[in-house]
């Protein structure tokens, strides 16, 4: 009898094993949260990551902790604010000697039992060169149980091309990353799409959900789109013609108020003043969204298609924002709403859909999804566990969020107030906007006298986090 009672527990023991919730984690590539339906876009269509919205939390106030992909990238995935990681730019070379012994999130479930294979970019690729090469890059191979990339032609897929913007390009297909595609506008209206490396990733995806069901997994599935180049079937681009693209108030005049070291590539310094090439760039952008969301789908159809979305928890993100002619800039870098802030949805299975306005950080991804895969959090983990949000969308875990673009450039975001910090003491210039009533970011108050404690609190409270973090 005693042999069956201990038979018995084992084989109970094993399917609490078997139950552990997977983890389909899923990121964009310089995706602004305001090309997003859920997050009020009226143009752009991606019904996939609707679907995901529909099941999940939508957190509205989520900031990334560096305005770039390698640096934003280091910090969610270590759990460690950049000052941390040492990684302040694309470069993540100081990364593993900094990280030292501690666990990065996925390595937290690896060491759990999880079969985490990354598909696609999740540290930094260099895009296209490493696309075109077919490699890593700049890389954490310890992060994964496996790598798979993707190559694909890029710039050179067959297709109607267009440069739209001034960046010199050097058209030599044997050289990869200084071709000024990091910043160039350049569109290629694709004839298909099955050998893009976003559709190649997608179907990797779908290979491992049919063939992992015996051991609990963590995807990290990574999209390079929209990253310019924009490269999207013809079809995409059709559904977005230039002459009805909308583009949002992008008066030079904002720019008075806002510091030389609060500015990133605007419209004049892009060579972009014409209006039909803006809103080219727009339907660019838009096409490249939705066809990244069309992979999006056909993960989401092969995860319900094989029984496992009742057990998968799927989040979906971006490495930071992105400006799309706001105050008249264009691409990231910068400590402004459109850039720093980022989407974000966790749906759990059996969630019921909500929308948060609490304030958030990527960094609080690692605690949370550890907590909710019943994991330990290391102790060097500095984001905060979003389950009381989770559960209650009214709920908030912090007060403000912090995102750093360099040495000394900081932005902390309230639900109230974006402050900003340019140098040390503020030698380079300061902004203050209320965003309950100025959400957009139009009216610079630092240098109004009304405001004079409001900014002493917000200098205060940035002076004391980042002692705290020393």
């Amino acid at each position: 009898m005693k042999f069956i009672c201990v038979l018995l527990c084992l084989w109970s023991l094993s399917l609490m094993g078997a139950e552990k919730p997977n983890v389909l984690f899923i990121i964009s590539d310089d995706l602004s949260s305001r090309a997003l339906p859920a997050y009020g876009n009226e143009q752009c269509k991606t019904p996939n990551i609707d679907r995901i919205a529909s099941q999940g939390t939508v957190f509205k106030n989520t900031y990334c902790q560096f305005p770039v992909c390698g640096a934003s990238r280091a910090s969610f995935m270590s759990g460690l604010y950049p000052h941390q990681t040492g990684v302040l730019s694309n470069n993540i070379k100081k990364f593993e000697a900094n990280l030292g012994s501690k666990l990065t999130m996925t390595q937290n479930f690896i060491k759990n039992g999880y079969y985490a294979p990354r598909i696609g970019k999740m540290y930094h690729m260099l895009i296209p060169g490493n696309i075109t090469e077919g490699v890593s890059g700049p890389d954490h191979p310890q992060s994964f149980s496996e790598v798979f990339n993707f190559q694909g032609d890029e710039w050179f897929s067959k297709g109607e091309a267009e440069a739209l913007c001034k960046t010199k390009l050097n058209m030599d297909k044997t050289k990869h990353y200084a071709l000024g595609f990091g910043g160039a506008f350049y569109v290629v209206k694709t004839l298909e799409g099955e050998s893009q490396p976003d559709y190649r990733a997608a179907s990797k995806a779908i290979e491992i959900i049919k063939n992992k069901k015996d051991k609990s997994f963590f995807i990290s599935l990574g999209f390079i789109r929209p990253h310019v180049p924009l490269v999207a079937p013809k079809k995409y681009f059709d559904m977005y013609p230039p002459e009805d693209m909308k583009l949002v108030n992008d008066d030079p005049e904002d720019l008075k108020d806002i510091p030389k070291a609060g500015q990133s590539k605007t419209t004049v310094s892009y060579g972009v003043q014409d209006e039909m090439t803006r809103k080219k760039m727009l339907s660019a952008y838009y096409a490249s969204v939705t066809f990244m969301d069309a992979q999006v789908g056909r993960v989401l159809d092969a995860l319900e298609a094989e029984g496992l979305r009742e057990n998968t928890i799927v989040v979906f993100t971006s490495d930071h924002g992105w400006h799309l002619g706001e105050h008249t800039f264009w691409q990231k870098q910068n400590l402004h709403e459109e850039s720093a802030q980022v989407p974000m949805i966790i749906a759990l299975p059996g969630q019921k859909p909500q929308v948060s306005t609490s304030i958030t950080e990527l960094l609080d991804l690692y605690p949370t999804l550890s907590k909710q895969c019943g994991l330990s959090v290391p102790s060097h983990v500095q984001g905060k566990d979003l389950t009381p949000v989770l559960k209650n969308s009214k709920a908030s875990v912090r007060e403000f969020a912090m995102t750093v673009r360099g040495k000394d450039l900081y932005m902390l975001r309230s639900k109230k107030w974006a402050f900003m910090q340019y140098g040390k003491n503020g030698e380079k210039g300061f902004e203050l906007y209320d965003m309950l009533k100025d959400p957009r970011q139009y009216t610079n108050l630092a240098k109004n006298i009304e405001y004079k404690e409001v900014l002493q609190k917000m200098k205060n409270t940035l002076k004391a986090k980042l002692v705290s973090l020393k």
